[in-house]
Protein backbone atom coordinates (compact mmCIF):
# COMPACT_ATOMS: atom_id res chain seq x y z
CA UNK A 1 0.00 0.00 0.00
CA UNK A 2 3.14 2.27 0.74
CA UNK A 3 4.45 1.42 -2.29
CA UNK A 4 1.22 2.50 -4.39
CA UNK A 5 0.84 5.71 -2.40
CA UNK A 6 4.45 6.77 -3.16
CA UNK A 7 4.24 5.70 -6.97
CA UNK A 8 1.08 8.10 -6.79
CA UNK A 9 2.54 10.75 -5.37
CA UNK A 10 5.59 10.91 -8.15
CA UNK A 11 2.85 10.66 -10.99
CA UNK A 12 1.50 13.86 -9.77
CA UNK A 13 4.76 15.74 -9.52
CA UNK A 14 5.17 15.17 -12.56
CA UNK A 15 1.94 15.77 -13.82
CA UNK A 16 2.40 19.33 -11.83
CA UNK A 17 5.84 19.70 -13.37
CA UNK A 18 5.01 18.85 -16.87
CA UNK A 19 2.34 21.77 -16.94
CA UNK A 20 4.70 24.34 -15.32
CA UNK A 21 7.81 23.31 -18.49
CA UNK A 22 4.44 24.24 -20.55
CA UNK A 23 3.63 27.42 -19.43
CA UNK A 24 4.71 29.94 -21.27
CA UNK A 25 6.03 28.03 -24.27
CA UNK A 26 5.29 29.19 -27.86
CA UNK A 27 2.70 27.93 -29.32
CA UNK A 28 2.94 27.20 -33.28
CA UNK A 29 0.93 27.85 -35.17
CA UNK A 30 -0.88 27.07 -38.80
CA UNK A 31 -3.48 29.27 -39.42
CA UNK A 32 -4.95 32.18 -38.16
CA UNK A 33 -8.89 33.70 -37.37
CA UNK A 34 -9.07 36.60 -39.71
CA UNK A 35 -12.25 39.02 -39.66
CA UNK A 36 -12.28 41.14 -43.05
CA UNK A 37 -13.41 44.72 -42.68
CA UNK A 38 -14.08 47.28 -44.70
CA UNK A 39 -11.24 49.85 -46.94
CA UNK A 40 -12.69 53.22 -44.88
CA UNK A 41 -14.78 53.98 -41.85
CA UNK A 42 -18.59 55.10 -41.34
CA UNK A 43 -21.24 56.35 -39.12
CA UNK A 44 -20.97 58.48 -36.35
CA UNK A 45 -17.95 56.23 -33.95
CA UNK A 46 -15.84 56.27 -37.43
CA UNK A 47 -15.90 52.08 -37.20
CA UNK A 48 -14.50 49.38 -40.00
CA UNK A 49 -17.61 47.57 -41.16
CA UNK A 50 -17.48 43.67 -40.61
CA UNK A 51 -17.73 42.14 -44.30
CA UNK A 52 -18.73 38.53 -43.87
CA UNK A 53 -18.07 36.27 -40.99
CA UNK A 54 -14.37 35.40 -39.67
CA UNK A 55 -12.45 32.78 -41.41
CA UNK A 56 -10.30 30.26 -41.03
CA UNK A 57 -6.57 31.25 -43.23
CA UNK A 58 -3.94 28.96 -43.61
CA UNK A 59 -0.40 30.12 -43.05
CA UNK A 60 2.21 29.06 -46.08
CA UNK A 61 5.14 29.53 -47.52
CA UNK A 62 6.17 29.97 -51.41
CA UNK A 63 9.57 27.96 -50.53
CA UNK A 64 8.33 25.53 -48.14
CA UNK A 65 6.53 22.45 -50.12
CA UNK A 66 5.13 21.16 -46.97
CA UNK A 67 1.85 22.98 -46.67
CA UNK A 68 0.67 21.78 -43.24
CA UNK A 69 3.70 22.85 -41.55
CA UNK A 70 3.36 24.59 -38.32
CA UNK A 71 4.89 28.13 -37.75
CA UNK A 72 6.80 29.23 -34.48
CA UNK A 73 6.46 32.85 -32.50
CA UNK A 74 9.90 33.55 -34.10
CA UNK A 75 8.86 32.59 -37.79
CA UNK A 76 5.70 34.62 -37.82
CA UNK A 77 5.82 38.00 -39.80
CA UNK A 78 3.10 40.46 -40.66
CA UNK A 79 4.63 40.23 -44.08
CA UNK A 80 4.02 36.29 -43.96
CA UNK A 81 -0.08 37.25 -42.45
CA UNK A 82 0.03 39.80 -44.94
CA UNK A 83 0.74 37.35 -47.81
CA UNK A 84 -1.69 34.25 -46.20
CA UNK A 85 -4.62 36.59 -46.16
CA UNK A 86 -4.49 38.29 -49.94
CA UNK A 87 -3.98 34.62 -51.15
CA UNK A 88 -6.68 33.34 -48.64
CA UNK A 89 -9.37 36.26 -50.12
CA UNK A 90 -8.37 37.03 -53.14
CA UNK A 91 -11.44 35.58 -55.30
CA UNK A 92 -13.38 38.12 -53.10
CA UNK A 93 -11.07 41.81 -53.58
CA UNK A 94 -9.01 40.92 -56.51
CA UNK A 95 -5.15 41.22 -57.12
CA UNK A 96 -4.86 44.77 -57.39
CA UNK A 97 -5.11 45.66 -53.67
CA UNK A 98 -2.55 45.26 -50.63
CA UNK A 99 -3.23 43.96 -46.82
CA UNK A 100 -3.58 46.04 -43.82
CA UNK A 101 -4.14 44.61 -40.77
CA UNK A 102 -5.71 46.38 -37.87
CA UNK A 103 -5.76 46.78 -34.54
CA UNK A 104 -9.10 46.50 -34.05
CA UNK A 105 -12.96 48.05 -35.65
CA UNK A 106 -11.61 51.42 -34.54
CA UNK A 107 -7.95 51.04 -36.09
CA UNK A 108 -5.38 51.95 -36.26
CA UNK A 109 -2.88 50.16 -38.44
CA UNK A 110 -0.52 47.66 -37.62
CA UNK A 111 3.51 47.76 -38.85
CA UNK A 112 4.51 44.86 -36.61
CA UNK A 113 2.88 41.61 -35.09
CA UNK A 114 3.95 42.92 -31.40
CA UNK A 115 0.98 45.75 -32.30
CA UNK A 116 -1.85 42.98 -32.64
CA UNK A 117 -3.94 43.32 -29.56
CA UNK A 118 -4.63 39.72 -29.75
CA UNK A 119 -3.10 37.16 -31.97
CA UNK A 120 -6.47 34.88 -32.01
CA UNK A 121 -8.34 37.05 -34.00
CA UNK A 122 -6.85 39.36 -36.23
CA UNK A 123 -8.79 42.33 -38.25
CA UNK A 124 -7.75 42.92 -42.10
CA UNK A 125 -9.03 45.40 -44.50
CA UNK A 126 -7.85 45.49 -48.28
CA UNK A 127 -6.97 48.89 -50.09
CA UNK A 128 -6.81 49.48 -53.54
CA UNK A 129 -2.88 50.00 -54.76
CA UNK A 130 -3.85 52.92 -56.43
CA UNK A 131 -4.97 54.45 -53.15
CA UNK A 132 -1.93 53.79 -51.34
CA UNK A 133 0.81 54.67 -53.74
CA UNK A 134 1.49 57.70 -51.53
CA UNK A 135 0.93 56.01 -48.45
CA UNK A 136 3.96 55.61 -45.95
CA UNK A 137 5.56 52.49 -45.84
CA UNK A 138 6.20 50.90 -42.46
CA UNK A 139 8.99 48.52 -41.96
CA UNK A 140 8.44 45.53 -39.86
CA UNK A 141 10.27 45.35 -36.03
CA UNK A 142 10.52 41.80 -35.94
CA UNK A 143 13.99 41.72 -38.00
CA UNK A 144 16.03 44.50 -36.94
CA UNK A 145 18.60 46.43 -39.69
CA UNK A 146 22.54 45.70 -38.56
CA UNK A 147 24.29 48.55 -40.17
CA UNK A 148 26.98 47.52 -43.04
CA UNK A 149 30.46 48.03 -41.77
CA UNK A 150 32.80 49.33 -44.92
CA UNK A 151 36.76 49.62 -45.11
CA UNK A 152 38.38 52.17 -46.70
CA UNK A 153 40.99 50.93 -49.29
CA UNK A 154 44.37 52.79 -49.38
CA UNK A 155 45.65 53.30 -52.78
CA UNK A 156 49.49 53.04 -53.26
CA UNK A 157 51.29 55.45 -55.55
CA UNK A 158 51.34 53.03 -58.00
CA UNK A 159 47.55 51.63 -57.96
CA UNK A 160 45.93 51.85 -61.53
CA UNK A 161 42.86 53.71 -61.22
CA UNK A 162 39.50 52.24 -61.22
CA UNK A 163 37.04 52.44 -63.92
CA UNK A 164 34.70 54.93 -62.81
CA UNK A 165 30.66 53.17 -62.92
CA UNK A 166 28.15 54.22 -65.05
CA UNK A 167 25.39 56.40 -63.80
CA UNK A 168 21.94 55.03 -63.49
CA UNK A 169 19.38 57.76 -65.17
CA UNK A 170 16.64 58.13 -62.99
CA UNK A 171 13.32 59.13 -64.67
CA UNK A 172 12.29 62.25 -64.00
CA UNK A 173 9.32 63.64 -62.07
CA UNK A 174 6.14 64.87 -64.59
CA UNK A 175 5.68 68.60 -64.90
CA UNK A 176 2.56 70.00 -63.40
CA UNK A 177 0.60 72.40 -65.14
CA UNK A 178 0.08 76.25 -63.56
CA UNK A 179 -3.33 75.24 -63.37
CA UNK A 180 -3.03 72.04 -61.34
CA UNK A 181 -0.39 73.77 -58.74
CA UNK A 182 -3.38 76.42 -58.50
CA UNK A 183 -5.73 73.73 -57.58
CA UNK A 184 -3.56 72.19 -55.29
CA UNK A 185 -3.66 75.33 -53.07
CA UNK A 186 -7.24 74.73 -52.48
CA UNK A 187 -8.66 72.42 -49.94
CA UNK A 188 -9.97 69.23 -51.81
CA UNK A 189 -13.01 67.86 -49.54
CA UNK A 190 -13.63 65.58 -52.34
CA UNK A 191 -13.38 61.25 -51.03
CA UNK A 192 -14.50 58.10 -52.87
CA UNK A 193 -17.35 56.89 -51.49
CA UNK A 194 -17.24 52.53 -51.09
CA UNK A 195 -20.44 50.70 -51.82
CA UNK A 196 -20.57 46.88 -51.29
CA UNK A 197 -21.80 45.27 -53.67
CA UNK A 198 -24.11 42.29 -53.55
CA UNK A 199 -25.03 40.09 -57.28
CA UNK A 200 -28.01 38.02 -58.27
CA UNK A 201 -27.81 34.85 -59.50
CA UNK A 202 -31.50 34.30 -61.70
CA UNK A 203 -29.91 30.35 -62.71
CA UNK A 204 -29.47 29.64 -58.69
CA UNK A 205 -32.24 31.77 -57.53
CA UNK A 206 -29.59 33.07 -54.98
CA UNK A 207 -27.76 35.80 -53.43
CA UNK A 208 -23.64 36.19 -53.31
CA UNK A 209 -23.04 35.44 -49.68
CA UNK A 210 -20.08 37.72 -49.71
CA UNK A 211 -20.28 41.43 -51.21
CA UNK A 212 -17.86 42.91 -53.09
CA UNK A 213 -16.21 46.24 -51.84
CA UNK A 214 -15.75 48.76 -54.91
CA UNK A 215 -14.54 52.65 -54.20
CA UNK A 216 -16.75 54.84 -56.87
CA UNK A 217 -16.20 58.94 -56.94
CA UNK A 218 -19.95 59.81 -56.58
CA UNK A 219 -21.52 62.99 -58.37
CA UNK A 220 -22.72 65.96 -55.51
CA UNK A 221 -25.28 66.92 -58.66
CA UNK A 222 -28.45 64.78 -58.87
CA UNK A 223 -28.34 63.20 -62.44
CA UNK A 224 -32.04 62.67 -62.31
CA UNK A 225 -35.40 62.10 -59.88
CA UNK A 226 -38.16 59.94 -59.66
CA UNK A 227 -41.25 59.03 -56.97
CA UNK A 228 -39.11 56.71 -55.11
CA UNK A 229 -35.35 57.72 -55.66
CA UNK A 230 -32.45 60.37 -56.43
CA UNK A 231 -30.44 59.15 -58.76
CA UNK A 232 -26.55 60.33 -59.17
CA UNK A 233 -23.78 59.79 -61.76
CA UNK A 234 -20.48 58.01 -60.03
CA UNK A 235 -17.43 56.78 -61.48
CA UNK A 236 -15.03 53.88 -60.82
CA UNK A 237 -11.80 53.14 -61.41
CA UNK A 238 -12.00 49.34 -59.89
CA UNK A 239 -10.40 46.97 -62.23
CA UNK A 240 -13.99 44.71 -62.83
CA UNK A 241 -16.03 48.30 -62.26
CA UNK A 242 -14.03 50.70 -64.52
CA UNK A 243 -16.64 53.29 -66.12
CA UNK A 244 -19.82 55.26 -65.80
CA UNK A 245 -22.77 53.96 -63.09
CA UNK A 246 -25.75 55.47 -61.46
CA UNK A 247 -26.12 55.27 -57.97
CA UNK A 248 -29.92 55.70 -56.82
CA UNK A 249 -30.90 56.49 -53.38
CA UNK A 250 -34.17 56.36 -52.02
CA UNK A 251 -35.82 59.64 -50.92
CA UNK A 252 -37.85 60.22 -47.53
CA UNK A 253 -41.30 59.70 -49.01
CA UNK A 254 -40.13 55.97 -50.66
CA UNK A 255 -38.86 55.16 -46.78
CA UNK A 256 -42.27 56.08 -45.56
CA UNK A 257 -44.09 54.32 -48.25
CA UNK A 258 -41.52 50.84 -47.80
CA UNK A 259 -42.34 51.23 -43.88
CA UNK A 260 -45.75 50.80 -44.30
CA UNK A 261 -45.74 47.83 -46.42
CA UNK A 262 -44.03 45.85 -43.50
CA UNK A 263 -40.89 45.41 -45.67
CA UNK A 264 -37.25 46.35 -44.35
CA UNK A 265 -35.33 48.51 -47.24
CA UNK A 266 -32.93 45.34 -47.93
CA UNK A 267 -35.85 43.28 -48.88
CA UNK A 268 -37.12 46.28 -51.10
CA UNK A 269 -34.21 46.77 -52.92
CA UNK A 270 -33.73 42.86 -53.08
CA UNK A 271 -37.07 42.73 -55.52
CA UNK A 272 -35.86 45.89 -57.97
CA UNK A 273 -32.77 43.62 -58.81
CA UNK A 274 -34.56 40.27 -58.90
CA UNK A 275 -37.23 41.75 -61.33
CA UNK A 276 -34.78 43.63 -63.28
CA UNK A 277 -32.83 40.43 -63.92
CA UNK A 278 -36.16 38.29 -64.57
CA UNK A 279 -37.00 41.22 -67.22
CA UNK A 280 -33.18 41.09 -68.45
CA UNK A 281 -33.48 37.19 -69.42
CA UNK A 282 -36.74 37.99 -70.98
CA UNK A 283 -35.28 40.13 -73.28
CA UNK A 284 -32.56 37.61 -73.92
CA UNK A 285 -35.26 35.40 -74.78
CA UNK A 286 -36.26 37.64 -77.27
CA UNK A 287 -33.47 38.19 -78.98
CA UNK A 288 -32.55 35.25 -79.54
CA UNK A 289 -36.03 34.04 -80.26
CA UNK A 290 -35.13 37.12 -83.28
CA UNK A 291 -31.77 35.66 -84.49
CA UNK A 292 -32.92 32.09 -84.79
CA UNK A 293 -36.07 33.08 -87.11
CA UNK A 294 -33.62 35.09 -89.12
CA UNK A 295 -35.25 38.23 -88.66
CA UNK A 296 -32.97 40.47 -87.55
CA UNK A 297 -33.20 42.89 -90.47
CA UNK A 298 -37.36 43.23 -89.92
CA UNK A 299 -37.00 43.66 -86.34
CA UNK A 300 -33.98 45.47 -85.81
CA UNK A 301 -32.50 46.16 -82.44
CA UNK A 302 -33.90 44.05 -79.56
CA UNK A 303 -34.69 45.24 -75.90
CA UNK A 304 -31.31 45.41 -73.34
CA UNK A 305 -30.73 45.72 -70.02
CA UNK A 306 -27.80 46.53 -68.35
CA UNK A 307 -26.35 44.60 -65.14
CA UNK A 308 -27.75 46.22 -61.14
CA UNK A 309 -26.22 45.41 -58.42
CA UNK A 310 -27.34 45.63 -55.10
CA UNK A 311 -25.22 48.33 -52.83
CA UNK A 312 -24.95 48.61 -49.14
CA UNK A 313 -23.06 52.16 -48.51
CA UNK A 314 -22.82 52.29 -45.08
CA UNK A 315 -26.02 51.26 -43.11
CA UNK A 316 -27.89 52.85 -46.69
CA UNK A 317 -29.31 50.16 -49.21
CA UNK A 318 -28.61 51.56 -52.88
CA UNK A 319 -29.02 49.99 -56.45
CA UNK A 320 -25.72 50.21 -58.52
CA UNK A 321 -26.71 50.14 -62.28
CA UNK A 322 -24.83 50.64 -65.18
CA UNK A 323 -24.97 54.46 -66.71
CA UNK A 324 -26.95 54.95 -70.26
CA UNK A 325 -25.62 57.59 -71.90
CA UNK A 326 -28.93 60.26 -73.60
CA UNK A 327 -32.15 61.77 -72.46
CA UNK A 328 -34.96 59.53 -70.60
CA UNK A 329 -37.73 58.83 -72.44
CA UNK A 330 -40.64 57.33 -70.82
CA UNK A 331 -42.97 55.43 -73.16
CA UNK A 332 -45.46 53.28 -70.53
CA UNK A 333 -46.70 53.95 -67.23
CA UNK A 334 -46.48 51.07 -64.37
CA UNK A 335 -50.47 50.68 -64.85
CA UNK A 336 -49.90 50.26 -68.61
CA UNK A 337 -50.80 53.55 -69.78
CA UNK A 338 -49.24 54.21 -73.24
CA UNK A 339 -47.33 57.56 -72.66
CA UNK A 340 -46.79 57.68 -76.28
CA UNK A 341 -47.97 57.75 -80.18
CA UNK A 342 -48.75 54.05 -80.20
CA UNK A 343 -47.73 54.49 -83.97
CA UNK A 344 -44.00 54.70 -82.43
CA UNK A 345 -41.44 51.59 -83.54
CA UNK A 346 -40.19 51.11 -80.15
CA UNK A 347 -44.12 50.88 -78.70
CA UNK A 348 -45.00 48.20 -81.52
CA UNK A 349 -41.85 46.29 -80.51
CA UNK A 350 -42.96 46.81 -76.67
CA UNK A 351 -46.34 45.06 -77.90
CA UNK A 352 -44.39 42.24 -79.52
CA UNK A 353 -42.17 41.42 -76.52
CA UNK A 354 -45.77 41.16 -74.48
CA UNK A 355 -47.08 38.93 -77.12
CA UNK A 356 -44.12 36.52 -76.82
CA UNK A 357 -43.90 36.42 -73.13
CA UNK A 358 -47.72 35.61 -73.20
CA UNK A 359 -47.52 32.93 -75.86
CA UNK A 360 -43.81 31.43 -73.96
CA UNK A 361 -44.91 31.30 -70.30
CA UNK A 362 -41.95 28.76 -69.66
CA UNK A 363 -39.43 31.23 -69.94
Amino acid sequence: MAEKWRKFKEDMKKKRLSGKSQKGKDVSKREITVQMLSADVSGKAQKYSRIGPREFVQLYDDDDEDLDRFYTKEEMTIERVKDACLKHFEPKVGNNVVCDILAGEQGPSCASLKQIPNMNLIYVRFINKSSTADAPVFVDDTDPVHPQSTTVKRKGPNSVPSPKKAKISTPMPKSLSVTHMLKLGKLINKSTTTIHLYGFNLADMSWSSSPRAVEFSVSEDVLGEGAFRKAYKAESKDESFAGSWVVKEYNENALDVIAETNQTLETHTKKVVQMHSLAQNFASQLKTSVEQNGMQESFNDCFHYGSVYLGKKGDEFVTVEEFVDGEFSKYINNDGTLCKNVNEVILQKQSVFLIFLLKNPTI
